[in-house]
């Protein structure tokens, strides 16, 4: 199993990420931890070693108390072959200490497991290649205090040529004779097939484990260049597995229950709270929920404990399950949460992956349901939603950073399957409230036979394609509803916008038509969703979705500088373009607007009444400067979630084009990068540095230079922010109480600032 930590934010991603621990940045900073490791490695006295720390293996974060991080490293002794092994850099408020993995005080028989010698005494012992020496231990995967896999290769023309030695916190006995038991049970075609310890050495704490030479079956799974229906009968063969497992009467493991889940959560609350302020609230309010569940438990039954696709390998062609350490008995729906759990956030994380997961969730379900009856929906649904916030939780406790802004969306999901009121549910019940255009949209029989004339350009003389399925994903109440259709096959997919308003619907159409004949054409940087056609009967817009993946979701991404970059591109393309618009930038128009968010922002948080009044006043004062220049294409609703970034950038969206001034995008892009720094205290000097990047790289394609009107649209969106979170709408999460409280103050502040300074710096 690949460690989620493989794939890192840069090292100063984590510059002030906790300030009780000043020197964590650098032990995520890997030519300054070679360094270190090289300073103080053990036994230093070797002339000429040098130490080379590849990555990332894993981190557990405490804040304001301590951060192990352990890192996979290369020892290059002078003369002698590299050695690979694993150290951790401890670090606590008084600096860094460090260590080798086997030197650990929460496994403290690791040491002699890592000894070839005593090893091989034992190895001996249980005639497993008694006559065979090691002669080289490889520290595989390391979770510091838990667990640790060996690796043991024996002296040339041995047979076996490896071994793998499991070596746990936990008297691992147990787990070694249920395991014995397993394989004992004559249960038929569906007894599961699980991977068999050769012997259990009581005093390491530790399992011998066959090299096992299958294939990965979450690589398999999710490698595209295998037809789709293959890799949905791998799904079906997991759902069975997993039942076969539920079916065997395995002698008593230790009970886990929901409750016991959620109080299993509460260690990853100050986390969260810690890192994402806004997300506290609803992590918290999940958890509680899921303590509080009553519903009756079904008979318990042998379970995994953490069962996900990379929890099987393929071997013969038929699934091998791995990994068993938290077996346990608990309700059948417990694993079958996980399962869904992870594929969701595979989804969220891979959205190219999206509508194969969509497919193989039933196929997962048809072959558990082949060999046991499957588990009552509700309580799949509170596991399944339990997963996703042990999820969440762990993006904060291991630093994913390059993951924290994909956590919002994964706890919509979880809030959603709990019962909770969210964004996403509020979207799924505008359904039954939708006018009869929408609901007619949502009709996948009608919507074949309507869209199939806008899909001709993509035939290929098979048969046409066939929607099946039509999601509502967005809507504006009573203005605007998008819609995902897929389609058959590989599951493809449409995306549909329809409008209140036809004329808008149809001047989005012509817009979006323009800028993609002109990055066909010779401006590449001007990337939009392809246009497919208008349906004038349903006053809808059809389009592709656009290509990669939303630029907020990568904000703390190893690429963010470059996708930076290409957004700055984008933008100024547009400013520079010479696309028709039809609307103007009116300031008399924009001041009663501000008057109007002033107004409301008074209404619901009265102690910000005389910040929002301030800067509505002040822009009335400023409105020479806010109609200095209205004669270049401006996007007028440009920020990080509607750009998509993959080889270039491409921006969705153009409700509000028209001609005005491009200090407005480029402020407007700033003051929502500030919002999301309210909302990541930690990472403000990333995005700080990113925005400062976006400037940089916006001046250096259109020539510019930044001016005081800058000042002034960063002050008016920064009101426009305020007004949004007052009235509960805008970009989620969409925070409550006290939370959106002070999520108003620090925009309205923002705004106070920047009308007395020149720059927003």
């Amino acid at each position: 199993m690949t460690s989620s930590a493989a794939r890192r934010a840069p090292s100063h991603c984590y510059l002030g990420i906790d300030r009780r621990l000043p020197e964590l940045p650098a032990a995520f900073d890997l030519p300054a931890v070679s360094r270190l490791y090289e300073e103080r490695w053990p036994g230093r006295a070797q002339p000429g070693l040098r130490v080379r720390a590849r990555k990332v293996h894993d981190v557990d974060y405490q804040p304001s108390a301590r951060c192990l991080v352990a890192h996979e490293l290369t020892l290059k002794p002078r003369g002698d072959e590299p050695v690979e092994t694993i150290g951790v850099v401890d670090v606590r408020p008084a600096g860094l200490g460090l260590r080798v993995f086997h030197e650990d005080p929460g496994l403290p028989w690791l040491a002699d497991a890592a000894d070839p010698a005593k090893v091989g005494r034992h190895l001996s012992a249980l005639e497993l290649a008694p006559r065979s020496r090691i002669v080289r231990v490889v520290p595989v995967r390391y979770k510091p205090g838990s667990q640790c896999l060996l690796r043991f290769d024996l002296e040339a023309g041995s047979h076996p040529e490896a071994l793998y030695g499991k070596v746990l916190a936990i008297d691992g006995y147990r787990l070694s004779t249920a395991l014995s038991a397993l394989r004992d049970i004559d249960g038929g075609r569906d007894t599961p097939r699980v991977l068999q310890p050769l012997g259990y050495v009581s005093d390491l704490h530790m399992l011998l484990l066959p090299a096992v030479a299958g294939s990965e079956f979450h690589l398999l799974a999710f490698d595209t260049t295998v037809a789709s229906e293959v890799r949905l009968q791998w799904m079906r063969k997991a759902g069975a597995v997993l039942a076969g497992l539920h079916a065997v009467p395995l002698p008593a493991g230790p009970p886990r229950r929901i409750v016991d889940d959620a109080a299993y959560l509460a260690r990853f609350s100050t986390s969260v709270a810690s890192a994402a302020p806004p997300l506290a609230r609803a992590f918290d309010e999940a958890m509680r929920r899921l303590e509080s569940a009553t519903h009756e438990e079904p008979p318990a039954v042998a379970s995994h404990g953490s069962f996900r696709s990379d929890q099987l390998l393929i071997e013969g062609d038929e699934p091998l399950m791995i990994d068993l350490d938290g077996l346990c008995r608990a309700n059948p729906a417990r694993d079958v949460g996980n399962f869904l759990a992870y594929l969701r956030w595979k989804a969220i994380r891979q959205p190219q992956h999206s509508s194969f997961i969509e497919a193989a969730i039933p196929r997962f379900l048809a072959g558990y349901g082949s060999v046991l009856t499957l588990p009552d929906e509700r309580s799949t649904a509170r596991y399944e939603a339990g997963s996703m916030l042990k999820i969440a939780g762990r993006r904060f406790q291991k630093l994913d950073v390059s993951e924290w802004a994909l956590v919002p969306q994964l706890l919509d999901e979880a809030q959603a399957l709990l019962g909770i009121p969210s964004p996403g549910a509020a979207s799924h019940a505008a359904v039954h409230t939708a006018p009869a255009s929408v609901r007619a949209a949502l009709d996948v029989e009608g919507m074949t036979g309507s869209l199939r004339p806008l899909l001709g350009p993509f035939g290929d003389g098979g048969a046409a394609p066939v929607v099946t399925r039509a999601d509502l994903l967005w809507h504006k109440r009573d203005h605007r509803w998008t819609i995902r259709y897929t389609l058959d096959g590989d599951g493809d997919a449409l995306l549909g916008k329809m409008y209140r308003d036809t004329a808008r619907g149809r001047r989005v159409h012509e817009i979006m038509r323009w800028l993609w004949d002109q990055a066909a054409s010779g401006t590449p940087e001007l990337g939009v969703p392809r246009p497919l056609g208008w349906i004038p009967e349903l006053s809808m817009l059809v389009y592709r979705p656009a290509p990669g993946r939303v630029l907020g979701d990568t904000i703390f991404d190893e690429r963010a500088a470059a996708y930076m970059d290409m957004a700055a591109a984008w933008l100024a393309a547009l400013h520079q373009s010479r696309l028709p618009v039809d609307k103007a930038f009116d300031v008399r128009t924009e001041l009663a607007t501000l008057r109007a968010w002033s107004s409301a922002v008074a209404e619901r948080d009265p102690d910000r009444a005389g910040a929002a009044d301030h800067i509505s006043r002040r822009l009335s004062e400023l409105s020479s400067e806010l109609g200095a220049e209205t004669g270049r294409p401006i996007h007028k609703d440009f920020h990080h979630q509607h750009v998509f970034v993959a080889e270039r950038a491409s921006v969705i969206d153009f409700d509000e084009v028209r001609l005005g001034d491009p200090h407005f995008d480029l402020a407007h892009f700033c003051a929502y990068l500030t919002l999301l720094r309210s909302r990541f205290p930690p990472m403000s000097a990333t995005l700080d540095r990113l925005r400062d990047e976006f400037l940089t790289s916006y001046g250096r394609h259109a020539g510019w230079e930044i001016d005081e009107r800058f000042a002034a649209f960063y002050a008016y969106t920064c009101l426009k922010i305020a007004w949004q979170l007052c009235t509960g709408i805008g970009l989620l999460p969409r925070p409550q109480g006290e939370e959106q409280r002070r999520q108003t103050a620090v925009m309205l502040e923002e705004g106070m600032a920047a009308l007395h300074r020149d720059l927003p710096g």
